[in-house]
């Protein structure tokens, strides 16, 4: 069978992937990953970057379980098992390993290939916890199940970063797309908690989220050309943060120290990202002004303006209406909840207020 055979069936796992329900945290991580055929690997395996599969082996599968052995291999990178596994016996963490990753798929409804390991003692524990149960005997022999997973990693000193980078962007997609609370493997959203509100300052945070919201994605902007019109697959392609909005709260309740920070990280996004143009809005009851920035010499000579009361309103139906690629919001965060959500990556910088939430967006914390 053609090369390109396998290249369909791969497309059609990938739709079948794509229809289930709460699926974006899943589609995202698989489709951030290289997918190719290599009749030398058993079954399949992943080096951090790539799943490779062995043809014939996928071709043995129904699509429901190339659904499954593509999840599989893509949770080994996103739980980082290549660079987890250290020191340890290879073919016994492959095996522990196995067992967590399947457990989780089964429990989400995934159809698991008859070959998988999947021990119902190990529900909940994590790859390190199996491993020290597993029997020494399963030590250093051939790895049941779907064959040798865990290739050697990819040797790039930036795989561990382009991994966790692909994680927040899945887990902002999922968010975006409303998935259902617990869609996150449970250890996976600790491990995002952790990447997403670690204990540094808060502009080191930001600028973190910026750089993960910046790297390659994939999207139905850009169909895969190979398959089209018969099958309707998204290309990986590179998108610049090009379109960034920056509202401001000039109300009352913001200190003139808390807006001369607002200005001054303003400046900073402007340096690091180097986008297109960012738009400025002041706002407080309404909005006050909106100013199209494309130097930090033309966001120093703005005249900021209002002190009045704070509501999100008017600002929620601007972006809406324009489509910026992020909103960033500054605000003490004191305002009622606003009646529409913005249809775009927000992100909320609450100062002195650490018991703000919102219904959607990311919100980083900071005292002034």
């Amino acid at each position: 069978m053609e090369q390109s055979e396998h290249e369909q069936e791969l497309s059609k796992a990938k739709i079948a992937l794509m229809s289930k329900r709460d699926s974006v945290f899943f589609t995202t991580l698989a489709f951030n990953l290289i997918h190719k055929f290599d009749e030398r690997i058993p079954t399949a395996g992943t080096d951090g970057k790539s799943i490779i599969y062995n043809p014939n082996f996928f071709m043995r599968l129904s699509t429901e379980e190339r659904v499954f052995l593509m999840l599989h291999e893509t949770m080994h990178v996103a739980y980082m098992h290549m660079i987890r596994q250290g020191t340890r016996d290879k073919a016994r963490f492959n095996i522990a390993a196995d067992h967590v990753i399947n457990l989780q798929l089964l429990e989400r409804g995934f159809k698991m290939p008859s070959m998988g390991l999947a021990d119902p003692q190990y529900t909940g524990m994590s790859t390190e916890e199996v491993y020290d149960l597993l029997p020494v005997s399963q030590t250093n022999q051939k790895v049941p199940g779907f064959g040798e997973d865990l290739l050697p990693p990819s040797e790039d000193a930036a795989l561990e970063q382009d991994i966790q980078d692909i994680l927040i962007r899945a887990s902002i997609q999922s968010q975006m797309s409303k998935d259902k609370p617990g869609t996150i493997p449970g250890d996976i959203q600790i491990f995002l908690n952790g990447l997403l509100n670690p204990k540094l300052p808060w502009n080191q945070i930001l600028r973190k989220y910026l750089n993960a919201m910046a790297k390659n994605d994939y999207s139905f902007r850009r169909l895969n050309r190979r398959f089209f019109p018969k099958h309707y697959i998204p290309s990986l392609y590179g998108e610049k943060l090009m379109n960034i909005t920056v509202a401001v709260d000039t109300s009352g309740s913001v200190s003139d120290a808390e807006f001369k920070r607002f200005v001054s990280e303003t400046h900073a996004i402007m340096k690091v990202m180097k986008p297109d143009q960012i738009t400025v809005i002041q706002f407080d009851t309404d909005i006050k002004s909106i100013d199209k920035v494309t130097s930090t010499k033309a966001l120093m000579d703005i005249k900021f303006t209002g002190r009045g009361g704070t509501c999100m309103n008017p600002v929620m139906s601007w972006v809406n209406e324009n489509k910026p690629q992020m909103l960033m919001v500054f605000t003490d965060g004191y305002f009622s909840t606003p009646n529409e959500q913005a249809k775009c990556n927000t992100i909320w910088l609450i100062h002195n207020n650490p018991s703000f939430k919102s219904q959607f967006g990311k919100v980083i914390h900071y005292e002034v």
